[in-house]
């Protein structure tokens, strides 16, 4: 009985640190996507700007925050 308890509580340990780990990668999978969009944002023409409904003062205000920020 105490071999599996020692086991149970090995594996919950190991579950968490891979929890962990994906919640790691999955934050600087977003900030990379965040900073790749805002990079692509910032090379857009004005007229591709009014056709998504954004204008300069949007475009600056969204490609100034950090890539960290939504």
């Amino acid at each position: 009985m105490n071999q599996t308890l020692q086991q149970s509580v090995a594996f919950t340990q190991t579950s968490r640190r891979q929890q962990g780990k994906a919640g790691v990668l999955a934050r600087m999978n977003s900030w990379l996507q965040r900073s790749r969009s805002r990079r692509e944002l910032a090379e857009l023409p004005t007229y591709l700007l009014k056709d998504i409904g954004l204008n300069e003062s949007d475009r600056y205000r969204e490609i100034s925050k950090p890539f960290w920020q939504r």
